[in-house]
């Protein structure tokens, strides 16, 4: 994986066209935490929709094609990008090494997933995300 991230870093920080001012990159360091948990708070009712609890309450969630028969590889990579993310939120408290890769990996699953299921949108997504978490990565130690 240090080969990987080495290869990221090299192409979305040191030859990357743009990068972000230190004082943008310091308030995303700030904030990062609180937006990886708005996501997983965000991802609660999906998450109670794939365990199949299908109440009036999450039918929003269910109407917008969330809702996943069995437990296929979308709804195993859904559950593991949440766990990741759920473990790394202490950390980026913290400014830790270890909750930014947590990060990362689940941003590498996400991709993955969008490259199964032929979400180009997602792609893109995936990779802008990737740009900012890896502009910021020199913040955690």
């Amino acid at each position: 994986m240090n080969e990987l991230e080495n290869f990221l870093t090299l192409y979305l920080v040191k030859k990357a066209p743009f990068t972000i001012p230190a004082r943008i990159r310091e308030k995303l360091v700030i904030i990062a935490p609180w937006i990886d948990l708005i996501f997983v708070v965000l991802f609660l009712p999906v998450l109670f929709v794939l365990l199949g609890l299908n109440f009036m309450y999450f039918a929003p969630v269910w109407l917008m094609g969330t809702h996943m028969y069995g437990w296929g590889a979308a709804t195993i990579i859904a559950f593991a990008t949440f766990i990741l993310e759920v473990v790394a939120i202490p950390g980026l408290f913290k400014r830790k090494k270890y909750a930014w890769r947590l990060l990362m990996y689940s941003s590498l699953l996400v991709i993955i997933s969008d490259l199964v299921f032929f979400s180009f949108g997602g792609i893109l997504g995936g990779i802008i995300g990737l740009y900012f978490l890896f502009q910021i990565k020199e913040y955690y130690k």
